[in-house]
């Protein structure tokens, strides 16, 4: 599956490698890619080993807010 979700407060390329590590690092998150200029970051993930839910806390643990 694959998602988008818009995230206030990455301000630089810093800020997008922290949270696609984070989200990377995650079983069944098979990439992960964030842009700081459009505040979005795209997630394909195997749904039957990781949630929206959990995706979301990873990306709030790194200090960013998601929003739909």
């Amino acid at each position: 599956m694959k998602t988008e979700l818009h995230v206030t407060g990455m301000r630089c390329t810093g800020c997008e490698l922290l949270v696609t590590e984070a989200l990377e690092e995650m079983d069944g998150v098979q990439k992960a890619q964030a842009s700081h200029e459009t505040g979005v970051i795209s997630v394909e993930y195997d749904e039957t080993k990781v949630n929206l839910d959990s995706i979301r806390a990873v990306i709030e643990s790194q200090g960013f807010s998601v929003s739909a």
